[in-house]
């Protein structure tokens, strides 16, 4: 659990900045005052300060040959040290350790339960291309196994079209329009994703399009060349083409984020990436869903503007490479087990002859169309790895784990076969085999982290007592621990706590005035391992303030 003092100088700093603007020397006295005290009135906030108008914003790139030797051979080495020898607890939570809203991150299923219907709209699914007018092509790509087009429907709409590798239908666009709604309801923004079906005569050619030959020449894009990109492209039984049509993004794109440091030209961009329990606890919900790619390439900066302010919005997008897919293929067994540059993998199969044979290469893949190669028996919570190390993930310790872990869990099993449907699959088979491994990897993630510490989470003050949920329990995941409580007051302005004697059940004691509780959770069952809940007393309101826990 992040202390208050990390916080304050880390969520409120566009307001300390602003004070200190307008009042000098007067704001930095107040501040100092304040230093000592561990909660504030309007604690726990739920939403970072309104981000700061900026300006000034430059187009970021992404040079994909230094983003693979960085992230292969530095990172590991900079932030696996880092985390090893001086852990730095994750700087964007608020006093009960949960993630505030912002431009980076929404409460959402977790915290605010959606409904099947939201679950499968995510961010969206109200503007998919007009399918009775023409769509334009407006550009072009020609990188990869597959072509691609940036279009516009008659509303003017913007959507870049994507295309199924030609031996493998389904198998991407099925993953990319499941990612966004799975990834939308676990709290970042994710671009509107549609599975559309068209005919060739729907498309039309742009005034001035290029297109890039593979030989690295630009030249114009005719109709002709149109048909030759179409020509690998499988046709549905009634002559129309599957695609994936994901819509642009609203604002101006910027490029893409790095996952450590800050953006300098951003002024709201306070936190180090590395630092963020929001890519940090990626690393959970990328395991879940087998997100090997968590490259810069794979994210996007939006300049926005609401109530006549602009700002950068953080985006995840290309889910083309999650669960069994790669994006032109099928993945392969080791992904998800093992970086591309795989030292110590190398090292155990060269000094057994290859005699060992790890869990992965014995898994039974599905051969369904559509799933790729995509299973739950192989699958380690604890030592799922990504494509290229990545900073954030390199840092996430158990709180940033266990934040992850109970949002996976609070998916039920029928809410999951909902997204899962969004993907259109065309064999039932498919779409079960990959709601089927959701399922058991989910129950691996909060059998692997609910182990790690007392999982008693969900607090409130009721009917005069405070009352939890054991997470562990709830999930199916044990027997309900025998609980036994400590009360003790809490001076919040010294930080320190008077044991209250003979209070042992789980009613509020009596208090005089305002002031603070410290009710201290253990179990006879995990003798290390604690939780302490603090909870605010003004007039006849009780409010829950802060969570710490101890691992």
């Amino acid at each position: 659990m992040v202390s208050r003092k990390h916080y304050e100088l880390t969520m409120r700093n566009a307001l300390w900045i602003a004070a200190i603007a307008v009042a000098g020397a007067l704001g930095q006295q107040a501040s100092a005052e304040d230093h000592g005290r561990k909660f504030y009135a309007d604690d726990p906030l739920w939403r970072e300060p309104e981000p700061r108008p900026v300006s000034g914003i430059a187009i970021r790139g992404v040079d994909h040959i230094y983003d693979f030797l960085n992230g292969s051979y530095v990172t590991p080495r900079r932030e696996g040290k880092a985390a090893k020898h001086a852990p730095q607890p994750a700087l964007d939570v608020n006093t009960l350790g949960e993630v505030p809203d912002s431009s980076w991150y929404t409460n959402r299923h977790a915290f605010h339960r959606m409904s099947i219907a939201e679950l499968q709209r995510g961010p969206g699914n109200s503007t998919p291309p007009d399918p009775n007018r023409a769509w334009r092509i407006t550009a072009a790509k020609s990188d990869g196994i597959t072509p691609g087009f940036v279009i516009e429907d008659g509303h003017e709409h913007r959507y870049v079209l994507k295309f199924d590798p030609p031996l493998y239908p389904e198998l991407c666009s099925a993953a990319d329009v499941i990612g966004s709604k799975i990834f939308y309801a676990l709290g970042y923004s994710t671009p509107e994703n549609y599975i559309v079906r068209f005919r060739r005569q729907q498309l039309e050619l742009a005034d001035g399009v290029m297109y890039r030959h593979p030989s690295g020449k630009k030249i114009p894009l005719t109709e002709h060349m149109v048909d030759e990109l179409l020509q690998a492209q499988p046709k549905l039984a009634d002559g129309t083409y599957r695609a994936l049509a994901s819509r642009w993004l609203d604002g101006k794109v910027v490029g893409p984020f790095d996952y450590r440091g800050a953006r300098s030209d951003d002024p709201n961009d306070t936190i180090p990436h590395q630092d963020r329990r929001v890519l940090r606890g990626l690393a959970v919900f990328s395991a879940w869903l087998n997100h090997h790619d968590t490259s810069q390439i794979n994210t996007m900066d939006v300049l926005v503007t609401e109530d006549g302010r602009q700002y950068l919005k953080h985006h995840l997008i290309d889910f083309g490479s999650i669960l069994g897919s790669r994006g032109d293929r099928p993945k392969e067994p080791w992904i998800g087990h093992q970086n591309m540059i795989a030292h110590k993998e190398a090292v155990a199969r060269a000094v057994t002859f290859g005699l060992y044979v790890p869990r992965w290469q014995r898994s039974d893949y599905s051969k369904l169309r559509g799933v790729g190669l995509f299973d739950a028996w192989s699958f380690d919570p604890l030592q799922w790895k990504p494509e290229v190390p990545n900073p954030a993930f390199l840092m996430m310790d158990r709180a940033d784990a266990f934040w992850a872990a109970k949002q996976v869990a609070a998916f039920t099993d029928g809410e999951i076969r909902a997204m899962v449907e969004t993907g259109e699959l065309s064999d039932q088979r498919a779409a079960d085999w990959i709601a089927d491994c959701l399922i058991k990897r989910r129950d691996k993630i909060a059998q692997a982290w609910s182990s790690k510490l007392l999982a008693l989470d969900r607090f409130r003050v009721a009917d005069g007592g405070l009352e939890w949920i054991d997470l562990a329990a709830e999930n199916g995941l044990g027997a309900v621990l025998e609980i036994q409580v400590r009360w003790a007051t809490f001076d919040n302005e010294r930080e320190t706590s008077e044991e209250i004697p003979g209070e042992n059940s789980a009613r509020l004691p009596e208090m005089r005035g305002d002031g603070y509780w410290m009710a201290v959770l253990e179990s006879p069952e995990r003798p290390r391992q604690s939780v302490r809940v603090y909870i605010r007393k003004r007039g006849e309101l009780a409010q829950i303030v802060g969570v710490d826990r101890t691992w």
